[in-house]
């Protein structure tokens, strides 16, 4: 097979998963739930009310034209958190590939807990992705969210010349469009865009740390003096308003941002256990 055919020649990865969060008692259990293909969800043992999922990519990341499909549903009072394994990696793709695709749809009922708290995504040089998540919760719910996106495989000196990147996280709060959370980076120039004083500032990553909760603005006073001691190649500012926390930033070291979140989480989440993954 010649690089020129068509990609529908070529073995494509597909996955799925689907979870019901419920609370049982003064613990949360699993409820329904299926996987398959690539995508597969394992349970670690934890000492605490709150359910963690581990998400795993068997495929070993994202090539063009894959697809993954998951569903996530936190009935009254449930706890869920979602990590993962290690980063997600997207591939480079040829110029007429289909992008690869990640869609999730995440449901919150009254008084229940999710945390979206995977490790980041790492996008290789011609990479095409599109990835869009969707949460709708109850006014009295709390959906904490935090992703970060590598741009490029920087301790392998690889320079990003090509990306097509389309990002969305969609929010509704008791059924009102909240969060509408776009990026879209097409093609040509990234280098550019990267580098420009006004965009990524020689940037080779960026994060956005989002909670909706009722009264979430009393974490301000403790988080803004953590984000004035980053270092030299780190930027990151929070902001509150309508119970929606967001922290954004960009860094040059994907360190130094996982040594944040390591002190930022504890605060947002009052101590609870860190991800399973995180700790190791």
């Amino acid at each position: 097979m010649t690089g020129k055919e068509d990609s529908t020649y070529l073995q494509r990865a597909e996955g799925l998963f689907e979870l019901e969060a419920r609370l049982r008692g003064t613990h949360t259990r699993r409820g329904s739930m299926k996987q398959g293909g690539c995508s597969r969800l394992l349970f670690p043992r934890r000492d605490s009310r709150q359910l963690e999922a581990v998400m795993i990519n068997i495929s070993g990341g994202l090539a063009a034209g894959d697809q993954l499909l998951g569903r996530l549903t936190c009935h009254e009072g449930a706890d869920l958190l979602i990590s993962a394994q290690a980063h997600e990696r997207v591939y480079r793709a040829r110029p007429n590939d289909a992008p690869a695709c990640v869609e999730t749809t995440c449901t919150l009922a009254p008084h229940a807990r999710l945390e979206w708290l995977p490790h980041g995504t790492i996008l290789f040089d011609g990479a095409r992705f599109n990835r869009h998540m969707t949460v709708d919760m109850a006014s009295s719910s709390h959906f904490l969210f935090y992703e970060s996106r590598i741009y490029g495989r920087y301790a392998s000196s690889e320079r990003l010349q090509t990306l097509s990147l389309h990002d969305r996280l969609s929010i509704r709060r008791d059924g009102r469009p909240l969060v509408e959370e776009c990026t879209a980076l097409e093609d040509t120039l990234i280098q550019s865009v990267l580098q420009h004083p006004a965009m990524g500032h020689k940037a080779r990553l960026d994060a956005t740390l989002i909670m909706v909760a009722p009264e979430v603005a009393r974490f301000l006073p403790k988080i803004r003096p953590l984000l004035a001691e980053l270092g030299k190649g780190s930027s990151f500012a929070a902001s509150c308003w309508n119970d929606t926390l967001i922290i954004r930033g960009l860094a040059q070291s994907n360190w130094d941002v996982e040594q944040l979140m390591g002190r930022l989480l504890p605060i947002l989440r009052e101590g609870r256990p860190m991800p399973t993954g995180w700790r190791l």
